[in-house]
C-alpha cells in the first residue's frame, strides 16, 4: 500500500494583478502533485490569476474576510478553524498579509501541525499595530520564508525571528513567457510610438512607495536632453490622479502615457528600450525579474534585494532612492548608448537564466517543505 501523500494547504489574499499573488499562482500550479495533495486558500476570488489555479485542477476554498474585526470576520475564523481540524493538513503556508496575520494563529489554535509564514515586504509600509500583529505571526511558524536577504535579514533585526527558522526563497519567472518575443514593433506601433522614439517603461502599483513621483522628476529633465523619449507608466493605485496632475503641471502630457492595468506585460516589454522601477521600498519585486528575463536594461534604485537582482553595470544599474537627479542622468545615459542597453540587456537574461527560472524556485520550495515535514514526521515519532 502507498504512503499517503503529505495535505498541503497554501493560503492566498486574492488572485489580483500584484507581485505576490503572481508568485504565489506560478508556485502552487507547479507543485509536484503526485507528491503532494495541495489545496489553496484565499480570502477572495478575485483576480486575473484565479482562473489559472482552477484549469490547473487545483481545489480552491473561500474564506472571506471583511476587516480584521468584523462580525463577518468572527464568523470566518470559526469556518477557517473547522476546515483545518476537519481535514488535518500536514502543513500550512501562508503568503501574504492578511493570511499571515489572519490564518496562521487561528490554525496554529485549530492544531494545525506544521506552519510555515512569508516576509515579502521589508515591513515599512504597515502600521506599527499591522507590524505587531505579523511579529506574532512569524513567532507563530515553524518557519518563515523570505523572499530575499533583506527580508531574512530585517526579520532577524527587527522581528527577533531566530535566523534558524527563516528560509530564503527568491521569487522565479517563467523564463518561456518572459523572453525577447518578437512582439516589440507590434506592441510599439499599437501604443502609438514611432521609430524614433525612445521608450522608458515601469510596472508597478501607483503607491508612494514604488516612486513614481521621482521618476516624473527625471523625466522632466530627461525630455530636455532626448525630446525624443516618451515614458508609460503601468498599474493603477492610490496616487493617479495626483500624478497625472503632476505631469500636467510639468508639461509631460505629451511625453507621459499611463496604461492602467494590463495583461501583456511580457509584450509590453519588448515595446520598452528601457524598465525603470525607482521605488523607495522594496523587498524583491517581480517586475525587475521579468524585465531582466526579457532582455531589457534596467534601472532600479538601491533598496531591499535589488541590488541582490542587478549587478551595477554589468546586467543593468542601481542607483540611490529617491533621487530623481542621478536617475535622470541614468536614463539619458542609457537612451544616448543603444549598445550599452544591448550588453546589459543580454547580461540580464543570462543572469535570470541562471537564477531565477521558476521552475527553480518551485523544487526549492518543495525542498523546504520537505524539510519541516521529515522534522514533523521526526517529532510525531519521538
Amino acid at each position: 500500500m502507498s504512503k499517503a501523500r503529505p495535505k498541503l494547504c497554501l493560503f492566498t489574499s486574492s488572485f489580483g494583478h500584484g507581485g505576490t499573488e503572481h508568485q504565489f499562482v506560478e508556485l502552487v500550479t507547479r507543485l509536484d502533485r503526485e507528491k503532494y495533495d495541495v489545496t489553496v486558500a484565499c480570502q477572495r476570488y478575485f483576480g486575473q490569476f484565479y482562473q489559472q489555479v482552477k484549469d490547473a485542477g487545483l481545489r480552491v476554498v473561500l474564506f472571506p474576510l471583511q476587516g480584521l474585526l468584523s462580525m463577518r470576520t468572527a464568523r470566518t475564523s470559526w469556518d477557517w478553524m473547522r476546515f483545518i481540524r476537519r481535514e488535518k493538513f500536514d502543513l500550512l503556508h501562508t503568503f501574504d498579509f492578511y493570511t499571515n496575520v489572519f490564518g496562521a494563529p487561528l490554525a496554529r489554535l485549530a492544531g494545525i501541525r506544521l506552519l510555515l509564514t512569508s516576509r515579502r515586504d521589508l515591513g515599512h509600509i504597515w502600521s506599527k499595530s499591522r507590524q505587531r500583529m505579523l511579529r506574532a505571526a512569524f513567532h507563530w511558524s515553524d518557519f518563515v520564508i523570505a523572499n530575499s536577504d533583506a527580508a531574512r535579514d530585517q526579520l532577524i533585526a527587527e522581528e527577533n525571528v531566530p535566523e534558524s527558522r527563516i528560509r530564503v526563497l527568491r521569487n522565479g519567472v517563467d523564463l518561456t513567457r518572459y523572453s525577447s518575443n518578437g512582439h516589440g514593433p507590434g506592441k510599439r506601433n499599437e501604443l502609438g510610438y514611432s521609430n524614433g522614439e525612445l521608450v522608458v517603461g515601469t510596472i508597478a502599483n501607483l503607491r508612494p512607495e514604488k516612486g513614481h513621483h521621482f521618476l516624473l522628476e527625471a523625466a522632466a529633465e530627461v525630455v530636455k536632453k532626448v525630446p525624443q523619449a516618451r515614458f508609460f507608466f503601468v498599474g493603477t493605485g492610490e496616487l493617479e490622479n495626483e500624478l497625472k496632475r503632476i505631469v500636467q503641471e510639468k508639461g509631460l502630457v505629451p511625453y507621459v502615457s499611463f496604461l492602467g492595468m494590463r495583461d501583456d506585460v511580457p509584450k509590453l516589454f519588448s515595446a520598452m528600450d528601457l524598465m525603470v522601477l525607482p521605488s523607495s521600498s522594496e523587498s524583491l519585486p517581480n517586475v525587475v525579474l521579468e524585465a531582466m528575463s526579457c532582455g531589457r536594461a534596467v534601472i532600479v534604485s538601491d533598496t531591499g534585494a535589488c541590488g541582490e537582482l542587478v549587478e551595477s553595470g554589468r546586467t543593468g544599474q542601481v542607483i540611490p532612492p529617491q533621487n530623481p537627479q542621478v536617475l535622470a542622468k541614468t536614463i539619458i545615459e542609457l537612451l544616448e548608448q543603444p549598445a550599452l542597453r544591448e550588453r546589459l540587456g543580454r547580461a540580464a537574461r543570462l543572469h535570470a537564466e541562471e537564477e531565477f527560472d521558476i521552475h527553480v524556485a518551485v523544487r526549492r520550495l518543495e525542498a523546504i517543505y520537505d524539510e519541516l515535514l521529515a522534522r514533523g514526521a521526526r517529532g510525531a515519532s519521538a
